[in-house]
């Protein structure tokens, strides 16, 4: 099949699947206004991928079946090979102004660093390496949007999953000939919605102890979002029911990507959609081993420098309306902007040009210049929303509804809410967008997304300082006093 259209993509969401929101069945994500934006800006990407001009860079030929199929499931086997990748990121990330952050390439490079080094998931407890090369194909082959269930829900967060006492945390219940069992609840599901498909796998930052308990935490499966028993919980969506017109809140109209709480109701997980299974082991290797985590932060550090580079340029676009852009502070702003853009930038293109031999004959992105943006950027994207609200000051709030440039007030509206360098249709679109960009529901969660979502930030910070080799730095720093105070000595 290779890579699908964008109604394709929408047809394929009309299924069984069982989402609840605001105290009720969803009966259809394509139409229903909370999911419809999101779906339809999915729908697009999709499309993206036919259009001739972009084909090259967007899509490969398959090595099984001979069809076009997305960059994003390339397992990269030369720097060019990243590169390649990350222009194709680049392409979907731009057209969301990266604020669609679980967009499909995101699941699509972790699966296939999964398969490349699916050897990591075959110990002497199981043998599920060839279902993940299996479905990695099946992936590729029909062009899926995924999602996944990262981490076990916050009852008592002192606590591990398997030491809670009170059984609310996913976990194994059963098994037969036909599969394992999985009963309670699993989040954070971004893109879970308006996907095909549901991936549970482990967090790098949320080890299993090795109590037998645990064994039953110790698991890795795909299902169909429109399995029998799985039920999505969705979070109230930040599209704003009541908006005058869609331009009132254009980023939350069109990026709202939902996230859900994932219960499964006794689900049963078939053994060909096993990775892994009551195997501690395999279970916290998962990432260490196969550089999934390098690789999945090469695909988000291209987002944001998506992101970094559109609040870069709404910045400078709302300062150049009504000229504040001539004011020191407001440069000085604007520089911070363009800084965080050029070293975003900086640091993938260093993890290319550094990248080292992986699993499988593949290449592996420098990780220290990727976990540079991870680290950095929350707070800089934070940062960003400062500005913009800095820049637009009262006047994000205080321009009207876009629908107001049809209502009989039409010719006031000209009149009062132009601005130095645009008239007020120019100043009312881009203030509503500096506002949902800055200030909304919207901007909040999006703020919320940048600092968790590529797991604790105190947690990964801790491991990563204590991971790093601090020997050399010892070293040099002794051997530098023992050579000043030998001087000293003559």
């Amino acid at each position: 099949m290779g890579i699908r259209t964008g109604q394709q993509y929408l047809d394929g969401l009309r299924d069984d699947r069982e989402i609840w929101c605001d105290g009720e069945r969803v009966k259809d994500v394509t139409t229903d206004p909370r999911f419809a934006g999101g779906a339809k800006t999915l729908a697009e990407l999709y499309d993206l991928q036919h259009q001739p001009d972009l084909m090259d860079q967007m899509t490969y030929v398959s090595p099984t079946s001979g069809d076009r199929v997305g960059m994003s499931f390339i397992q990269p086997r030369t720097t060019e090979d990243l590169v390649a990748r990350r222009k194709m990121f680049k392409i979907w990330n731009d057209y969301t102004c990266g604020m669609f952050g679980r967009s499909p390439d995101f699941m699509n490079v972790m699966f296939s660093s999964y398969a490349a080094a699916h050897e990591a998931f075959d110990t002497e407890h199981s043998k599920f390496g060839k279902n993940l090369v299996a479905y990695y194909e099946f992936m590729r082959e029909n062009d899926l949007a995924s999602t996944h269930a990262l981490v076990s829900p916050q009852v008592d967060r002192s606590k591990a999953p398997d030491s809670q006492e009170k059984d609310i945390a996913a976990r194994i219940v059963g098994d037969n000939d036909k599969g394992f069992i999985i009963n309670g609840v699993r989040m954070l599901a971004t893109l879970a919605a308006i996907s095909d498909e549901l991936m549970v796998m482990p967090a790098p930052s949320y080890p299993l102890s090795d109590k037998e308990e645990a064994k039953d935490h110790a698991f890795g499966f795909a299902i169909p979002v429109a399995t029998p028993g799985l039920k999505l919980i969705a979070r109230p969506s930040v599209v704003h029911q009541n908006a005058g017109s869609p331009m009132d809140y254009p980023l939350s109209e069109r990026f709202d990507d939902s996230d859900c709480m994932i219960l499964f109701d006794n689900v049963l997980v078939p053994w060909e959609r096993t990775f892994i299974y009551r195997d501690i082991e395999a279970y916290n290797a998962a990432q260490r081993r196969t550089h999934t985590h390098t690789h999945t932060s090469h695909q988000f550090a291209t987002k944001d420098l998506a992101k970094a580079e559109f609040m870069r340029d709404l910045a400078i676009t709302v300062a150049r309306s009504t000229n504040v852009d001539q004011f020191l502070h407001i440069q000085n702003m604007l520089a911070e902007l363009i800084h965080v853009a050029e070293w975003v930038e900086a640091c993938i293109r260093t993890s290319e040009i550094d990248a080292h031999p992986g699993p499988g004959g593949t290449v592996v992105p420098r990780r220290e210049a990727l976990q540079t943006v991870k680290f950095m950027f929350p707070p800089q994207f934070r940062r960003a929303c400062e500005i913009i609200q800095t820049i637009g000051a009262g006047g994000l709030f205080m321009v009207p509804s876009f629908k107001m440039l049809e209502s009989d007030l039409a010719p006031e509206i000209a009149q009062y809410f132009q601005a130095a360098n645009i008239d007020s249709h120019e100043r009312i679109r881009l203030f509503r967008l500096a506002c949902d960009a800055a200030l909304t529901s919207f901007s909040g969660r999006q703020q919320l997304y940048e600092r968790y979502f590529a797991g604790d930030p105190v947690r990964s910070s801790a491991s990563y300082a204590n991971a790093f080799d601090k020997e050399p730095s010892i070293a040099r720093i002794t051997a530098l006093l023992d050579k000043w105070e030998a001087e000293l000595e003559g």
